[in-house]
């Protein structure tokens, strides 16, 4: 069974927000009653979305509300969908702060938007499904206003968003966010405890003992006007805290909670796996010192079962875990040794070691570490933890021990250098090795941590890199300072973040997946964090901050996020009387563009991009694939006319790689007959073409788990190899599939069997598909096997053993690491051509760039589909963005539409630009402060002349100006300037370019600089 092509994938997203909800500091939502609430110690107001005072672009509509739903004013706004927008523009607050917005919406599948203040960035948002396309549901995020009117833009990104109902606002309390990473006690309140008031239906109840409740009890029936109040709940001191709801709910419902008699506020938690299955849900609330009494209120409906509250200090923007001004008091130096440039200095508190571009302190007395840059420090107050049956941190052992002669030579892929190790020791707890690799003129350096013990550890919580501290990380400039959000693989319409540094509110939204820079996008100048491991773990990085300055930050092995990993069950375990945590690439640079072009060449050191074998053509492959074109209705007479096409029209142009064009077929290739796909191979390859394949090897699209697995001979059904969570039952499907298990016997056979069906058909191209499934946690076959990442690399190992170098491989849904497995890798998925999709592509190109030429060969940005942009403009546009993204140049029209042909014709015969394309090169991004955007300009340096592209995203006419000194174009040199498309040439002289575009358009340029000038 192949994939049925992509299921409407909107729905998934409530996996991934139940999780991140559950793990995330959630501001109290506050109930709409009106403009103002008189007598309330806080503001609140409530603006409906279909007011006539608003403002609604492209599709969106004001429309009725169906009565069952209950929308206030029985009104809403729709058709948020393909680039459209609701601004409410008089948002109008007595005072400037940080607010909590409460979203009422309608959406019977997940779906996201972006939201915009005051014409600021966007931030990018994953709501939950609703009940049903009739029920409201609501969702809080944290923003900040100015005092008197505001501008809140609600907007889709070019995909799909809910219907609004309305807004609702409050001032915030104050709190700065949790940290997601970092490990919390407090104290725990049973909701079945005997001084608990009880009122109404609400009664104490046995838990199953499979769900687990604490202490085997819960209180339920919390329905019809009834409550449960914690009389009791004692802090030493008052301020902010962290309350962590443990909860059953088969289906979202929501509760008032209640403090000291306060205004009550409502709050839906996602629901729970089922009605045997605890979830978590944390708020921030704050209480008086002394006791607190915490009302739960169903107000009238339904709400969860109740088995604990668990009430944890909140904590600051980051709290100083010793002297860390002091770290470099380390005494008189007692010994020193030289390896070429670089010095391992051991002195009576501590050690420095460095190669001369950085160095690094290690404090023994404190055990916390800094690093230095050119004689500037940038990172100080740094430990590692682990999470074992509590949290254990370096800092927190009576011993941090240095040997000099330990110090120990090596080479790698990095180059020669030294191993440097710190280990701490206590007596009864495990030995802990925090270990530098520091590489002789390299400007980053390598972190680990390895634990040991004579009993067995286990834990799927490792941090190298751990900082606590306000102002722990401070990159020494000011102007627009960013950090950057990574996401785990390419679906969902996943999009990098460039977030401003300064947030502390909703920090679990922006956990970055195995890499992130902290950088001033003015100077450019920034600090690389990353894993450069990818056998074990899955790598989270968490952060927060203010005054441009990082005051925590955890960098640390054992990430899953449903709405990042969409792992549903927990990171498994790494278990062994010695664990490794990943490895930690950290470097900082002038340029952060530098560094994360310095990271993805550290990775290819360490695991290299897949090497062409066989015949395999190195170029860029260009060609043809049927999804766009076709999507389900693929048939062998379009795939004959398509390959009929492209030999007698477009075989004479400049569209392939020295004769080499694919045509590929990309799912519902099984529509076809067994010989009518021998057949295509054969027509395909008689007009001097290569034939591509397509296949999902982790993924099952069916539901019949007595279904025989093929190439099994019956041995296995689906059952079999779908993957597993502890309790014996199938992961839940995402994207409509469910996940195999990659390493059993039986998905393995079934890979081979495709693999060498399709190798004896003669396909010499593949695109395998949803890989992300293949990494999964859950309970694997080979027993071995204990992380998701673990499971995935034994399946791509697998699968290229048994492909044996004889296809290109172009990896599609997937992870971003491991890397070695395909020779190119898609940067964003599903881009249909419109200007939206093109957008959304090159958000991907402008953080992501790095990927082409380290750690993957090629960076594909997905097939062009012309005819869907609308427009030849839009269409050019397409194709721009795919040239100048790495590239796998494939187009996807139907050769059978008229206007298709017509486009491809005009677009994929110019020979200037598709020269750009064959130099499988991506362009930089010219800014990186574009929030969850794309830049719309890059530039490519090739030799000694540059390439420049300029992109408008709208559809109307703008004029954009382009800053020779910004985008890396010598600013005093004379230029050539010719556009690629037109061959119309300027001379520029004053070190800059006014570009004039057209709604959707795109100009591409080569600029050649004047002999004896340069930079």
């Amino acid at each position: 069974m192949v994939s049925k092509g992509r299921f409407g994938k909107g729905w998934l997203v409530l996996l991934g927000i139940a999780l991140l909800l559950q793990a995330a500091f959630t501001a109290p939502m506050v109930r709409a009653v009106g403009q103002q609430e008189a007598g309330a110690e806080e503001v609140l107001y409530s603006y409906e979305a279909e007011a006539a005072g608003n403002t609604l672009s492209g599709k969106a509509e004001a429309k009725d509300c169906a009565a069952a739903a209950g929308c206030s004013g029985d009104r809403l706004v729709g058709g948020l969908w393909g680039g459209s927008a609701l601004q409410f523009n008089d948002v109008t607050v007595s005072a400037g702060g940080v607010y909590v917005m409460s979203v009422h919406y309608i959406s019977g599948d997940p779906r996201s938007f972006a939201v915009s203040v005051n014409g600021g960035a966007g931030d990018h948002y994953d709501l939950p499904k609703t009940a049903d396309w009739n029920t409201l549901g609501s969702y809080e995020l944290e923003l900040e206003l100015q005092e008197g009117t505001n501008t809140i833009r609600l907007y889709d990104e070019g995909g799909y968003s809910p219907d609004i109902d309305k807004i609702d606002l409050r001032l915030s309390d104050g709190g700065t966010g949790t940290d997601p990473g970092t490990p919390a006690e407090g104290t725990v309140y049973e909701a079945e405890a005997a001084d608990n008031v009880l009122t109404g239906n609400a009664v104490v109840r046995a838990c199953n003992a499979e769900t687990a409740c604490s202490g085997g009890k819960k209180v339920g029936d919390v329905w019809g006007g009834s409550t449960l109040t914690f009389p009791n709940v004692a802090v030493d001191t008052a301020g902010v805290y962290l309350l962590k709801l443990s909860y059953i709910s088969g289906d979202p419902r929501p509760v008032s909670i209640q403090v000291n008699g306060g205004a009550s506020e409502t709050y839906t938690p996602p629901k729970t796996a089922s009605w045997d299955t605890l979830g978590e849900y944390s708020i921030e609330v704050e209480l008086a010192q002394g006791n607190n009494t915490i009302r739960f209120d169903d107000n009238g409906g339904w709400s969860p079962d109740i088995d604990s509250i668990e009430v944890i200090s909140s904590g600051g923007g980051g709290e100083d875990p010793g002297p860390i001004g002091e770290i470099g008091n380390i005494g008189e130096m007692t010994d020193s040794v030289k390896f070429g440039n670089i010095s391992v200095e051991e002195h009576e508190r501590g050690l420095t070691f460095g190669n001369g571009v950085y160095s690094i302190t290690y404090n023994t007395d404190s055990g916390l570490a800094a690093y230095e840059w050119d004689g500037k420090t940038v990172a100080k107050g740094i430990y590692s933890t682990v999470q074992l049956e509590s949290s254990l941190s370096s800092r927190d052992y009576e011993e941090h021990s240095f040997e000099i002669d330990q110090v120990e030579r090596m080479k790698d892929g990095h180059g020669k250098g030294v191993r440097v190790t710190v280990v701490n020791r206590e007596e009864g707890l495990p030995e802990m090795k925090q270990i530098y690799r520091v590489y002789d003129k390299l400007p980053y350096f390598l972190v680990s941590q390895e634990l040991s013990g004579d009993s067995e550890l286990s834990t799927n919580d490792m941090a190298p890199i751990v900082l606590n501290a306000a102002g722990g990380i401070d990159i020494g400039s000011y102007e627009d300072n960013r950090v950057l959000i990574a996401p785990f693989d390419n679906d969902m319409w996943s999009r990098y973040q460039a977030r401003t540094i300064n947030t502390s509110l909703n920090t679990s939204s922006y956990v970055s997946s195995e890499l992130t820079a902290i950088y001033d996008n003015g100077s450019r100048s920034g600090l690389v964090l990353g894993s450069v491991s990818h056998d074990t773990w899955k790598t989270g990085i968490s952060w927060s901050g203010s005054n441009d300055r990082i005051n925590k930050l955890k960098v640390f092995g054992g990430f899953s996020s449903q709405t990042s990993t969409h792992d549903v069950v927990p990171h498994g375990k790494v278990t062994g009387k010695t664990i490794v945590s990943p490895v930690i690439f950290v470097g900082y640079y002038k340029d952060y563009r530098d560094g994360l072009e310095g990271f993805g060449r550290a990775n290819a050191a360490v695991a290299p991009p897949l090497a062409f074998e066989k015949g395999v053509p190195k170029g860029v492959p260009v060609g043809w694939n049927s999804w766009g074109a076709y999507e389900s209705g693929l048939s062998y007479d379009k795939v004959a006319a398509v390959s009929d096409f492209f030999k007698q029209e477009l075989g004479k142009s400049d569209f392939s790689n020295k004769g080499t064009v694919y045509i590929n077929m990309d799912s519902y290739w099984d529509n076809l007959s067994d010989q009518q796909l021998k057949d295509a191979v054969q027509l395909i390859r008689n007009n001097g073409q290569k034939a591509g394949i397509y296949y999902g090897p982790f993924v099952y699209w069916g539901s019949n788990m007595s279904q025989p697995v093929e190439g099994t001979d019956g041995k296995f059904t689906y059952g079999d190899i779908v993957l597993r969570d502890a309790n014996g039952n199938p992961l839940p499907t995402v994207d409509g599939a469910y996940a195999v298990d990659p390493t059993h016997p039986g998905s393995k056979q079934r890979v081979e069997y495709y693999m060498n069906r399709f190798k004896a058909y003669g396909f010499e191209y593949i695109k395998i598909d949803f890989l992300t499934h293949g990494s999964f946690e859950g309970e694997h076959y080979d027993k071995t096997v204990q992380t998701g990442i673990q499971a995935y690399n034994q399946g791509m190992a697998h699968l290229n053993e048994t492909l044996d170098g004889s296809m290109f491989i172009s990896a599609s849904i997937a992870p971003l690491f491991p890397s070695q497995y395909a020779h190119a890798r898609r940067i964003s998925c599903d881009i249909d051509g419109t200007l939206a999709k093109t957008e959304y592509q090159l958000n991907n190109l402008t953080y992501g760039w790095w990927q082409n030429g380290t750690i993957y060969s090629y960076t594909d940005p997905d097939y062009m589909t012309l005819v869907k942009a609308g427009s030849l403009e839009g269409a050019r546009t397409r194709v721009n963005s795919a040239a100048i993204s790495g590239t796998v140049f494939m187009n996807s029209d139907d050769v059978l539409d008229p206007k298709a042909r017509e486009y491809m014709l005009e677009l994929l015969t110019d020979k200037q630009v598709n020269a750009v394309a064959l130099k499988g090169k991506a362009f930089r991004p010219v800014e990186g402060n574009t929030g969850t955007a794309a830049a719309d300009q890059f530039v490519l340096k090739d030799g000694k002349d540059y390439y420049l592209a300029v992109f408008n995203y709208t559809n109307e006419a703008v004029a954009k100006t382009v800053d020779f000194q910004r985008a890396g174009i010598p600013r005093e040199a004379e230029v050539t300037v010719t556009d690629l498309w037109t061959d119309e040439a300027v001379r520029v002289t004053d070190g800059g370019l006014s570009v004039s575009l057209e709604g959707a358009q795109s100009k591409l340029f080569k600029i050649t600089v004047k002999a004896g000038n340069s930079n």
